[in-house]
């Protein structure tokens, strides 16, 4: 009896992890810090700028005495109706020492005709 109720249990299945998924917990980080974006790029640039090509490149969680995060993002500005000059832009938010996320880093460069590509996610 006790063979019978050992193997008649069902294996317990992991849930996996799609790329959609993440796609969807990224555009979920994007569309929070939307507002953040936009400040950090006017203090930047002294101006307020245009973006697309938004992507996420690290979300960390830091224990230090207390949990806080640090997203690091990548975007796109441009001119006008899309048009020259294209920057892009690398910013890191934390939340260490606010409950709302702050850019603590922001580095830009601008691209040259031949760098500009269409967004992955527009692909």
């Amino acid at each position: 009896m006790t063979f019978l109720t050992f193997f008649s249990y069902s294996p317990v299945q992991a849930e996996t992890v799609t790329t959609s998924d993440v796609q969807l917990c990224d555009d979920v980080i994007i569309n929070l810090l939307f507002p953040s974006i936009d400040q950090a790029l006017e203090q930047h640039f002294d101006k307020p700028k245009e973006f697309y090509c938004e992507q996420i490149l690290q979300v960390k969680k830091k224990v230090e005495p207390y949990s806080y995060f640090n997203v690091i993002l990548q975007v796109t500005t441009f001119e006008g109706a899309h048009d020259f000059p294209y920057d892009l832009v690398t910013i890191t938010f934390s939340n260490k020492n606010s409950m709302d996320f702050q850019a603590i880093d922001v580095k830009s460069r601008t691209l040259k005709t031949n760098e500009v590509t269409k967004c992955r996610h527009l692909l």
